[in-house]
């Protein structure tokens, strides 16, 4: 972030990081008031700065931060702390959760475009040809290779368009899943077509899903970070209202903390998945394929319930807002993977809700993205 002359505050992207005091230019677009650029040229670079360990950083629309280094996750928490000093003033604590080193993602999207597979191209359609990628975890980029040689040897459909390689945890198995929501999972001998749902073995919890469905990018580090927050911050209570629950992550990491789970997702069958994880894990709840927006009630439960709400990126509707002030619950815990949503959604709430705690996770490693979390109570 830099400002104009004239004041106005300029908003600038890299894509390998950028250092407080560079000397860069930048293709910038004015708006009324501020300006977006995109770097160009570093005039002066940040003694800091590391060689990026991935060979096509500099063209990839992956990740932001491989020249960071090891300073990656200060320059994040820097970008975070600017963000909240700006959106809910100087004097509101957080913490921040970095990664462990070790985590690496554990589903990666790649593009066939009949001739090459690799990612897209930063702000573009064309295609970063790629045969390793040190962002995913291993035996996803290990597969690459092997994807390629599927498609090219028509054991995979040869047909132009999206792939999504995803593994378990621990990480071992893959799963290939095209647009058309076939699967096939790795073998030695090769690909072969599979109906087995990803398993993840998240500490004590277990929990399923289908191959290509939407879940946490890294797992193991995202159930860690969740968990403890969670334990530390003390969330129990008679009834959780798991909204937006997807296949159950929060009410399975929650556990026996609660007597009574509702669970509301609009997939069908990410809720289909939530019940079986759920019964599985000995957790009996009530799993209903809604929109949250239109389920949540006036007046919703009673003050030793919770409310937990895990939204799209956009957020929360401002008249799912309306209805949360007036909820029952004693306690609201909202968590966004858009900063500036998820700053908003908290103001938004502030008439009736008490900001306790807020915490922001580190859990997209080497981009500019982040988790925040926040622990609210009814204002009397």
């Amino acid at each position: 972030m830099g400002r104009a002359e004239d004041g106005r505050l300029l908003l600038l992207e890299a894509p390998l990081a950028l250092f407080p005091g560079e000397v860069i230019e930048a293709n910038v677009i004015w708006k009324a008031r501020h300006g977006e650029g995109r770097v160009t040229r570093w005039v002066t670079r940040d003694p800091r700065r590391t060689e990026a360990a991935c060979a096509v950083a500099d063209l990839c629309g992956g990740c932001e931060l491989w020249e960071a280094g090891r300073h990656g996750p200060e320059l994040k928490r820097q970008m975070v702390a600017d963000l909240l000093r700006r959106q809910l003033g100087e004097d509101q604590p957080w913490t921040w959760h970095p990664a462990p080193d070790e985590a690496r993602r554990h589903r990666i999207q790649l593009h066939w475009d009949g001739a090459s597979l690799g990612y897209f191209r930063r702000h573009s359609h064309a295609l970063v040809p790629i045969t390793t990628c040190p962002a995913a975890a291993d035996p996803l980029s290990n597969a690459i290779p092997r994807l390629l040689e599927g498609i090219r040897g028509q054991a995979l459909t040869t047909r132009p368009g999206r792939w999504e390689l995803s593994t378990g945890s621990p990480a071992d198995q893959v799963w290939a899943t095209d647009e058309r929501s076939r699967t096939w999972t790795l073998e030695p001998d090769g690909w072969h077509r599979a109906t087995q749902p990803i398993r993840h073995r998240l500490g004590e919890a277990v929990l399923c899903h289908e191959p290509g469905a939407f879940f946490q990018v890294s797992p193991p580090w995202a159930a860690e970070a969740f968990g403890s927050l969670l334990r530390d911050w003390k969330v129990q209570g008679s009834t959780l209202f798991d909204l937006y629950g997807g296949v159950g992550l929060f009410s399975v990491l929650l556990g026996d903390r609660f007597q009574h789970r509702v669970l509301v997702e609009s997939g069908t069958a990410a809720v289909a998945w939530a019940r079986r994880n759920l019964e599985a894990a000995g957790l009996p709840a009530e799993c209903l394929v809604a929109d949250v927006a239109e389920w949540v009630p006036e007046g919703l439960g009673q003050p030793e319930d919770v409310i937990l709400l895990d939204p799209p990126r956009a957020g929360l509707e401002p008249a799912l807002c309306d209805r949360l002030a007036t909820a029952g619950v004693g306690t609201l815990v909202l968590v966004g993977c858009d900063g500036a949503a998820f700053c908003r959604d908290v103001k938004r709430l502030s008439s009736a809700w008490r900001l306790e705690q807020l915490a922001v996770l580190d859990l997209f490693p080497l981009t500019s993205h982040v988790e925040c979390v926040a622990l609210l109570t009814r204002i009397p």
